[in-house]
């Protein structure tokens, strides 16, 4: 018998009735308290068996309920910054309450912050997110320690473009964010140098094995890593495949394209970079980073001494190669020794400098790497690999 049936027969019993219930031997093996036992008593005597009922537990009063107006202010201020664009979670939101000087309203907790938006129904739940504990983070001690870069895609009323970004791993300093057309490696290297303008330079750069940023996996040195040694700044690449090494810049480029959906789609190239600027400003001045205790990017930069370059150029890569320049012919091909190299009609009639290396090979024609391959020593042609048919390239002329 359960132990409010129990309670229940004690209550309406009569005293010889009360006297054969063994009350400690009830409580034990039902797992209650005797004040348990007896609260049920005693809501029999009173109500009857409707007291038997369960009860809500919530509190008769609740001086630190937080205010409907509060909640109103906090729900409010979480679609403002979503229809910004900017990140609008319960601690993005607790930040931007607390940097308001009306000090007669009470800042809710982030963890209050948080039920009130589920409880809105604003927050989608991600169980299988990866918790942020599981991470190893890497942090440069000093700003100007190393930047990290990288390139994205996005797209204009005149067709798709690049978007260059430089972010400073230990501040998170946006130092530069550039629209292109073409992510070559002059475009790397003059986006750096507008960055460096303003912040300075640092002692290393961070980025991936983009061909634009350098040619270690294919034994070439490209003009941005030959520009940053000789100004004695050193160039590190992630190893392939692992987009992780540089994640900094990259989570970055998730919040810039997030904040770039809400704007009006740019109508060319200099619409584009002026929502960049704009959101440079944001980024770095305006909004608290969460990576960064958070402090804006401009706050953390300032706090610590910054580093810079060496004092003399680094040394080159001395990579073994044998030089041959070739004139691109109406084929789309040039001739080193036997074999006949494809690169394309659309480079018909331009000059191009091939470096050999064993069976290996690279293009360049204006110092910028048109193909890497490896020779085939049994073929004469070596194809582009590209599918045949499709539409057809225009034809370039010096």
């Amino acid at each position: 018998m359960s132990v409010k049936a129990m309670a229940a027969a004690y209550a309406l019993g009569s005293g010889e009735d009360r006297r054969s219930i063994n009350v400690s031997l009830v409580c034990a093996r039902s797992g209650v308290s005797r004040a348990v036992f007896y609260k049920w008593v005693n809501r029999v005597r009173v109500e009857g068996l409707d007291g038997l009922e369960e009860r809500s537990r919530r509190p008769l009063t609740s001086p630190r309920l937080t205010s409907a107006e509060v909640e109103e202010r906090v729900v409010r201020l979480r679609k403002e910054l979503a229809d910004a664009g900017l990140d609008d979670g319960a601690t993005t939101i607790h930040w931007h309450m607390e940097r308001v000087t009306d000090t007669s309203v009470r800042v809710p907790s982030k963890a209050t912050i948080h039920r009130i938006l589920v409880r809105r129904g604003l927050v989608v739940p991600q169980p299988h997110k990866r918790p942020k504990s599981s991470f190893q983070r890497f942090v440069a001690p000093a700003p100007n320690e190393l930047w990290q870069i990288d390139h994205t895609d996005w797209e204009t009323a005149d067709g798709p473009v690049k978007v260059f970004n430089i972010l400073d791993d230990h501040s998170r300093v946006l130092i530069r964010s550039r629209a292109v057309f073409d992510a070559t490696t002059q475009e790397a290297w003059t986006t750096f140098s507008e960055g460096a303008q303003v912040w300075g330079l640092p002692a290393g750069t961070l980025s991936d094995n983009g061909l634009c940023f350098s040619g270690k996996l294919h034994h070439v040195e490209v003009y941005f890593e030959a520009r940053l040694r000789d100004a004695g700044i050193l160039p590190i690449t992630g190893r392939p495949y692992h987009p992780q090494t540089t994640g900094k810049v990259e989570r970055f480029q998730q919040t810039l394209k997030k904040w770039l959906r809400r704007q009006p789609v740019a109508r060319s190239l200099t619409e584009l970079q002026h929502q960049l600027d704009t959101f440079c400003h944001i980024y770095n001045f305006e909004r608290s980073h969460q990576g960064i205790d958070r402090k804006t990017p401009g706050e953390r930069w300032h706090a610590t001494p910054a580093s810079g370059p060496a004092s003399e150029p680094l040394a080159h890569p001395d990579w073994p190669s044998e030089s041959k320049t070739a004139t691109v012919g109406a084929n789309g091909c040039v001739t080193v020794d036997e074999f006949i190299i494809h690169l394309g009609v659309e480079h018909q009639d331009r000059t191009a400098h091939i470096l050999t290396n064993g069976n290996h090979a690279n293009v360049f024609i204006d110092n910028q790497l048109i193909r890497h391959l490896e020779l085939d020593p049994n073929r004469r042609y070596q194809g582009s690999g590209r599918r045949r048919g499709g539409p057809r390239r225009p034809r370039l002329t010096s």
